[in-house]
């Protein structure tokens, strides 16, 4: 008798708002390409990292729904990135854990928050995670180790956002520095045309995203 292969799940770690609506179109995509998808969201203006941790990812996935003999991908957004690393650095060595693509992650933290964290208008714009993204050694994505195994990272060069190119230099997504975005341990990494917010938007993206699942690389075969 012919049976068919578990199909892997992806999980979909982004903040509550205009990303979520954002990141329904790689969950679209990713169904196209034959993944299960679940979506899992946190208020990120409202909660630290830990408590995004504790509070939203982890219940989330212990209701997650796997087929047996396969695996559980993750694909993360900025922020997302970091959530998803503080789950994985105590994650249960039973989890089927696969692979994991991070877009326009501060791995190693923000020049913007060094510069910017005293001010009133950050600390309502971003919540408690304002507090733990600068670039210090005891910043959270700095005490977080290296990257789980198989982890990607796709990274935009479209400096589209100009009010903090002073503080960024030449090579950023406008958010998020080059540089910044590189962790140890990472399996591939790729630059593509795009800026911050619309990494998400972008079919190359996709594309890339849905090439590290399969093969755990992003050059095309």
């Amino acid at each position: 008798m012919r049976t068919s292969t578990p199909a892997d799940t992806v999980v979909l770690i982004h903040g509550l708002g205009r990303t979520h609506r954002s990141m329904w179109m790689v969950g679209l995509w990713l169904r196209f390409c034959g993944f299960r998808v679940a979506s899992i969201g946190y208020p990120s203006r409202c909660v630290s990292i830990t408590e995004a941790v504790e509070q939203h990812l982890v219940p989330a996935l212990a209701k997650l729904e796997i087929e047996e003999n396969s695996r559980v991908h993750f694909v993360t957004h900025s922020l997302g990135g970091i959530v998803f690393r503080a789950w994985a650095a105590r994650r249960d060595p039973a989890f089927p854990f696969g692979r994991a693509v991070l877009l326009a992650p501060p791995n190693q933290g923000s020049q913007i928050i060094d510069e910017l964290r005293q001010s009133r208008w950050v600390r309502w714009l971003l919540g408690p995670v304002s507090a733990e993204l600068g670039t210090d050694a005891e910043s959270t994505p700095n005490r977080l180790g290296p990257l789980p195994p198989e982890t990607g990272v796709i990274m935009g060069n479209k400096d589209t956002l100009p009010i903090f190119r002073h503080l960024l230099g030449a090579e950023s997504d406008g958010v998020v520095t080059i540089t910044s975005s590189h962790g140890d341990g990472e399996s591939d990494f790729i630059l593509l045309p795009a800026n911050h917010a619309t990494i998400i938007l972008h079919p190359a993206v996709f594309r890339a995203v849905s090439r590290f699942l399969r093969t755990g690389g992003f050059a095309e075969a």
